[in-house]
């Protein structure tokens, strides 16, 4: 549940329409009947227990499908109401199943209720009005009729998700940047406004691990039995010697201008032509021009002051009557809103309209008399580049298609002949021979290769099919956009298993997988160049910490940091800056700000960022950076704005809080993260095995 405080305040309006917004984050509930899980037994132990409850195995696997259910109920009405939710993240992992759970149970013992109404509006808010009750059933007689799962659950479980909700709102009420003290929020506009320009002598750490003495063998397998469980992580100053889950994979590459020039060769007078004619109505409709705009615009008069009538849409909604019995919201207030509904199923015919209609029915058949194709339509010549360029796309498509799926076919024949060979054991002679990949791509003009044994985290860093994608579809969970690294490292995923993916420039990839290696810990004589590496860096910090102060001393007695690495000889001094603390970068409106990662600085953390802008100009500090594997000697060359013009600024926008407000998400979510442990402990949560994450994030 992380991370649902900064949807939260961006979009607060009000108390319900914020939890409409959060539940988009973590939204499941189990109706009372699944939550009972199934009868006692070694064939259904159970999966997570609680104090005075628990899940068995089929009844957490029923709450993952129920909340799979849910969130497609919420894609599919955003999408009824016209919205668009292909950026929504809807999480539908077991920890957040339960915590959810749990959280509706804090709620209860609070005193927190969700009325009828209260429903009613979160609907309402969620579809901005524009979706009908019926519609509502037919989405959940589609999607939940299948299963089992009737109106009546869905409606009792958003009430469930509305009361966990509550209560996170009640947290964020009280720990909300809204009430912060002025030195706090000067401290967050400073991260966000304020550029720093400095001069730094970085030290690297493992410079001096040659100046430790060798560690014993008890102390070296101390070391390693403290993380061996641990997986390693760049940004992270603990070693990891666990090692993370590997895979090899082929992978056919087909570039988005690959075969375009070809194709379009390839385009005929005669398929242009039908092209034309098949699709003018859906691609080439002409714009009208606007004649009686253009009339009075040449009169020197706007149009709707000739006419006596204005340019204002009519209305688009019909106010229903506020009931006298509008029942209590969750918080004691009355509600002042009704359930609405869509302005195309609601919206009377308008008389005057009607005749309106009739009376030009009746008109001359000349003035109704239909448009030639040169006036209702784009002329060919006009629109012949876009023709070819579509056809030429289209053959590209078929053509692409051709050679993966022929590939496919090749791949499949292989593993049926491996998986027989393997079965065959012993004198079945040599083994097959799989897909020379180099060799279709030079055949086939497309690239390809084989990869290294990497990680998730290295293929998605090395780009390209990396961060390449699928539109996954199915009757339960409609279309899914599927990531490639979950095909090839998630769970389930199986070696020889062919898998199409695409990024956002164009490119089509062909991938499958040749070897998979599992996830594991290792012996500590197989790891023990690695633990050594790991024990002497930690070790070496304290020396690289003193050097960089003894710079930093010199550098306050007035000596350059130039003149102090020339006289060190191995030294040399990085300019950074200017930069900020924070930075939105290429963030959306309203997201979180991020660290600021300047040039000149090897991963910064918050300890290196605390410690340059604790500074004023010609100071010195010394921080390490966040993995601690190079501590800095920094001096402060600049501030801009200095505090002075930077204070002006910040009472000039503390009208608004709502920017200032993302920059605490990282605190506010500490806190939040503290709350949601002690109520985990509180009820005594123990998880029987690791809880499983979502089938696709």
């Amino acid at each position: 549940m992380a991370g649902s405080f900064g949807v939260f305040r961006q979009y607060e309006k009000a108390a319900l329409a914020a939890l409409a917004i959060m539940a988009m984050l973590a939204f499941f509930v189990l109706p009372p009947f699944l939550q009972m899980g199934a009868g006692a037994g070694g064939s259904d132990p159970m999966a997570v227990s609680w104090n005075g409850g628990g899940l068995r195995e089929s009844g957490l696997q029923r709450a993952v499908i129920m909340r799979k259910v849910m969130n497609q109920f919420l894609v599919e009405t955003m999408a009824a109401s016209g919205q668009d939710p292909s950026r929504m993240r809807l999480a539908d992992d077991e920890k957040d199943v339960v915590d959810t759970i749990l959280l509706a149970k804090e709620a209860e013992k609070n005193g927190v209720v969700v009325s009828n109404s209260a429903i009613n509006q979160f609907l309402s808010e969620w579809t901005n009005d524009l979706v009908r009750p019926e519609t509502f059933n037919g989405i959940v007689n589609q999607i939940g009729g299948r299963m089992g799962i009737s109106q009546q659950d869905v409606f009792e479980a958003l009430r469930t998700v509305l009361m966990a909700r509550r209560m996170e709102s009640l947290l964020v009420g009280g720990v909300g940047f809204e009430g912060a003290p002025p030195g706090w929020r000067w401290d967050y506009y400073r991260r966000l406004e304020q550029g720093a320009t400095i001069e730094t002598v970085p030290v690297v750490v493992e410079k001096f691990v040659e100046k430790l003495p060798e560690p014993t063998e008890p102390a070296l397998r101390a070391f390693f039995e403290k993380y061996k469980d641990e997986l390693p992580a760049a940004r992270s100053p603990d070693p990891g010697f666990r090692q993370p889950h590997r895979a090899r994979y082929d992978y056919l590459v087909a570039k988005a201008d690959m075969f375009q020039d070809e194709e379009k060769k390839k385009v005929t007078d005669e398929q242009i032509k039908a092209f034309y004619e098949d699709r003018k109505a859906a691609l080439y409709k002409a714009k009208p021009a606007d004649d009686k705009t253009a009339t009075d615009a040449k009169d020197g008069e706007p149009a709707a002051e000739k006419t006596g009538k204005t340019d204002e849409p009519a209305a688009t909604t019909t106010p229903e009557a506020k009931p006298a019995d509008t029942p209590a919201g969750q918080d004691g207030a009355a509600t002042d809103r009704v359930r609405a509904t869509p302005v195309a199923f609601q919206q009377p015919a308008n008389a005057e309209g009607e005749k309106a209609a009739d009376k030009a029915a009746d008109a001359p058949a000349e003035a109704t008399e239909k448009k030639d194709d040169a006036a209702e339509f784009e002329p060919l010549d006009k629109v012949r580049d876009n023709i070819i360029d579509r056809l030429a796309n289209e053959a590209v498509e078929k053509r692409i298609a051709a050679i993966y799926d022929a590939v496919k076919t090749d791949v499949a024949k292989y593993a049926e002949s491996l998986a027989l060979w393997e079965v065959a054991g012993d004198g079945a002679g040599p083994a097959p021979v799989g897909p020379d990949v180099k060799k279709i791509a030079a055949t086939q003009g497309l690239e390809g290769g084989t990869s290294d044994l990497v990680n998730a985290t290295q293929a998605y860093a090395d780009g390209g099919i990396g961060g390449s994608f699928e539109f996954a579809v199915s009757r339960e969970f409609g279309v899914r956009q599927q990531r490639w690294i979950d095909s090839i490292f998630g769970t389930g995923a199986q070696s020889l298993q062919p898998v199409s993916s695409r990024d956002v420039e164009g490119n089509r990839y062909l991938s499958w997988k040749t070897e998979d290696q599992p996830e594991f810990t290792p012996s500590f004589q197989s790891a023990r160049d690695d633990v050594l590496r790991a024990w002497r860096i930690v070790e070496a910090r304290p020396l690289a910490r003193k050097a960089a102060e003894e710079i930093a001393a010199e550098a306050k007695a007035g000596k350059t940091l130039e003149q102090i690495a020339a006289a060190r000889g191995s030294l040399e001094v990085e300019k950074a800056g200017p930069f900020t603390w924070l930075t939105r970068g290429t963030a959306p409106f309203g997201s979180a700000p991020e660290l600021s990662q300047p040039d000149g600085l090897a991963m910064p953390g918050d300890e290196l960022m605390r410690a340059v802008f604790d500074l004023e100009p010609s100071q010195t500090a010394v921080a390490f950076n966040e993995p601690k594997t190079v501590c800095y000697a920094i001096r402060m060359v600049s501030l801009e704005p200095d505090d002075a013009q930077l204070k002006d600024l910040f009472l000039a926008s503390s009208q608004d809080p709502r920017r200032l407000a993302t920059v605490a998400e990282d605190d506010t979510r500490s806190v939040y993260d503290g709350w949601m442990k002690s109520i985990l402990e509180r009820y005594a949560v123990s998880w029987k095995r690791d809880p499983r994450g979502p089938e696709l994030r």
